[in-house]
């Protein structure tokens, strides 16, 4: 039962929260400025003006600013957040030109302001930061940041380590942020009427049913594969409620499970909300699809490190390694091949991936949640019930304790006797065994521990005896 309860508790987290309906108020300011004196940007105004006929479409109030300079600019963002602190609901602020980092700070350069130097930015440019803790202090259900901003730096620097691209940006609760490429990394104009980031987000904006998350998963995929790797478009996310941006066409929502509520469970769910992630960690079954079309099975184990997750998988013999980002109930998961995979967050907890060159997908269903908080210590007698590989059910005991390199781990099944040692990675426990893969546990917050092993294809679960 405690892995049922910690799956519910991960369906509350993920689908729980403000719910931007469709009759919500929504409200747009987007801007696009490309008559620079030093830098002409050729397509900055049309992606703008795209943007805001995409959103006016979907139901938005939008605010359109072209080539515009710093004061229009400071006043329309005091007149946004107003708007935003007066009629509440989603607010969405779209900037499309030149975008420079100064001292860890991200500015929207305006048109007709004599900035030759870096030095001239913090007082004749839009603070991009301060634009977020405006439109923040509305305090709405939802708001959308999207910068198409991290062109090459047009001005001089006298600093000979200024900064690349645009500095990563954190936000408080229900804020969206996506810029076109990744931190510290420049983005691409394009060819045609649109930047490839701009294309492809018009084109997920009108399409129905698709969620945030959704929308922008497709605008990644997009960009990436249309500039063949080079770019990269990043986000951040602390939004967990749902929004569509086209509702037309929509498919009805079920209800989710509902929770067991303890609480426990409910100091698990402020204190993952008030960090900005979920606690997805733990072990999971994985099935998915290679580039060339085969199919394949395994396991995978996701560990909270720092502000991000460490992914291992175990791919028949093969052992893979990623770290992802989250973004709302999205994850962005980098592993060492050229295309990222882009994970969304659906019900149940199961984690629905792609590469975001599209060649691949893959799907992870959670087998044992492990426990946000500390966990009960290790060392003990546990009583153990199990599945082999085929299927067939075992039971016995099994003895932990402390060893100089983690744990030892002793099983007695039957008249068989098996040993292994294990390490502790939050509340993950990986066990070496002789197999060709190991014995992954999620420790749970009652001491408990749920494992797969053999690829995914065998399972136990350790109850602890008092």
């Amino acid at each position: 039962m405690h892995a049922l309860s910690a799956l519910l508790l991960l369906a509350s987290l993920v689908f729980a929260g403000p719910v931007a309906a469709a009759d919500t108020a929504r409200t747009a300011l987007v801007i696009g400025n490309g008559a620079y004196s030093y830098g002409v940007l050729a397509n900055a105004v049309s992606d703008a003006t795209d943007t805001a006929a995409a959103l006016r479409d979907v139901g938005f109030e939008v605010t359109l600013l072209t080539d515009a300079g710093q004061h229009a600019m400071d006043e329309a963002v005091g007149a946004f957040a107003d708007s935003l602190r007066g009629k509440g609901g989603v607010g969405l602020f779209y900037f499309s030109g030149h975008g420079v980092q100064v001292e860890g700070e991200n500015y929207a350069l305006p048109i007709g302001e004599e900035l030759t130097h870096e030095r001239d930015v913090k007082y004749k440019a839009v603070n991009i930061g301060q634009v977020i803790e405006a439109i923040g202090a509305a305090k709405n259900s939802l708001n959308i940041v999207v910068i198409d901003a991290c062109r090459n730096n047009p001005l001089q620097s006298s600093d000979r380590s200024a900064t690349r691209g645009l500095a990563r940006v954190d936000g408080g609760p229900g804020l969206f942020i996506s810029f076109s490429t990744s931190p510290g990394a420049v983005a691409l104009d394009g060819d045609g009427r649109n930047s490839p980031f701009t294309a492809h987000l018009v084109r997920a904006i009108r399409i129905p049913g698709l969620s945030l998350e959704q929308a922008f998963k497709a605008t990644l995929k997009g960009t990436y594969t249309q500039t063949g790797g080079e770019q990269t478009p990043w986000i951040s996310s602390t939004f967990f409620g749902d929004f569509v941006f086209n509702p037309s066409g929509a498919p009805e929502k079920s209800e989710p499970p509902q929770p067991v509520v303890t609480a426990q469970s409910d100091k698990v769910e402020v204190a993952a909300r008030a960090a900005g992630f979920l606690p997805i960690a733990g072990i999971y079954r994985a099935s998915g699809s290679n580039p060339n079309g085969s199919r394949y099975r395994g396991m995978t184990a996701i560990a909270i490190a720092g502000g991000s997750y460490r992914f291992t998988w175990w791919i028949g013999k093969d052992i893979f390694r990623g770290t992802g980002r989250l973004g709302g109930r999205m994850l962005i998961v980098d592993w060492g091949s050229t295309a990222p995979v882009i994970y969304t967050l659906e019900r149940g907890g199961v984690l629905d991936g792609e590469w975001a060159d599209g060649t691949a997908t893959e799907t992870l269903e959670p087998f044992a949640l492990a426990a946000y908080d500390a966990a009960p210590g290790l060392p003990g007698s546990y009583r153990v019930e199990g599945h082999n590989p085929d299927g067939s059910a075992y039971s016995g005991t099994v003895a932990i304790a402390p060893a100089p390199a983690g744990y030892q781990v002793r099983w007695r099944v039957g008249n068989q006797s098996y040993e292994g040692v294990g390490t502790l990675e939050g509340n993950l426990l990986t066990v070496e065994w002789g197999d060709a893969t190991p014995v992954v546990y999620a420790v749970a917050a009652d001491g408990r521990l749920a494992g797969l092993w053999g690829g995914g294809k065998g399972d136990e679960v350790l109850l602890p005896q008092s």
